[in-house]
């Protein structure tokens, strides 16, 4: 095989790693963002806890306000109950406490009521406040790791690059120039394993001489369907001695096929 098919079948390899490494790259900031969602929703249950606590409290205190102004009414009605001078004025006074009573015992449930769900909204911070201590433990790793991760991605792309760069330089001009506009239409997967007379990227059967043509490995031959570049690896056993094989990068569906990208 002349060396710029193998210089072309990596440099595709190459290319493909560094799409992978681009795609997860750019995924990071996402995840971060989720891990901050995360941690905001957290912190806002606790917020809303305590808000729903000062809400409560702030009712319980206007309830004993009504109730000592209650028991403020109830009072003037006995020292009026003192001065009456009739039966009717009394019972009329008599009246109007045990209404004011009733009001009483409306508030004071109220207020019992007011401070069960103190309580429990207490407890709740509490257990929302512990809950956000120990999540945020957990995001602030989670975090690091992803800065991590970018860390090391980011400095193995860089190392891809100028490997990709470098091949990029070797491969002649020619050929290079066939990848590349290959590349605009197929996109990624532009070399193409040919086997038993069929393109491993389309399916399409080459013709037995195009076939022939190919099995030499020595010109850039494109499948006539798909317009990939096309090579041959040899049966282990037909090498030629003193020949690595090449090997093929996955196609559709994860059979054997050509390390290629689509042109």
């Amino acid at each position: 095989m002349e060396s710029f098919l193998r210089q072309l079948i990596r440099f595709q390899e190459l290319s493909l790693e560094a799409s992978r490494l681009d795609a997860r790259i750019s995924r990071i900031p996402s995840d971060i963002k989720k891990v901050d969602q995360e941690e905001t929703a957290q912190g806002k249950v606790v917020t809303e806890a305590k808000g729903r606590l000062a809400a409560s409290q702030k009712g319980r205190k206007d309830f004993e306000r009504d109730l000592q102004d209650l028991e403020l009414k109830i009072a003037k009605y006995n020292d009026q109950s003192r001065e009456v001078k009739t039966n009717d004025q009394y019972r009329a006074i008599m009246s109007e406490i045990d209404n004011v009573k009733v009001h009483i015992d409306g508030v004071e449930e109220k207020i019992l009521l007011a401070m069960e769900e103190s309580d429990q909204l207490t407890k709740k911070i509490a257990d929302a406040e512990r809950t956000f201590t120990e999540r945020r433990k957990e995001h602030a790793a989670r975090r690091g790791l992803l800065e991590s991760e970018r860390a090391k991605l980011a400095s193995e792309r860089e190392r891809l690059g100028a490997e990709l760069d470098a091949l990029r330089a070797e491969i002649p001009a020619g050929p290079m120039d066939a990848y590349a506009r290959t590349a605009q239409t197929r996109g990624e997967l532009v070399m193409a394993q040919a086997i038993n007379e069929r393109c491993q990227v389309c399916g399409v059967r080459l013709r037995p001489a195009v076939f022939a043509e190919v099995r030499k490995n020595s010109s850039i031959i494109q499948c006539e369907s798909c317009r990939r570049i096309l090579y041959w690896v040899p049966e282990p056993a037909k090498e030629e001695a003193g020949e690595a094989p090449v090997r093929a990068a996955d196609g559709p569906g994860g059979d054997t096929s050509p390390s290629a990208g689509s042109a």
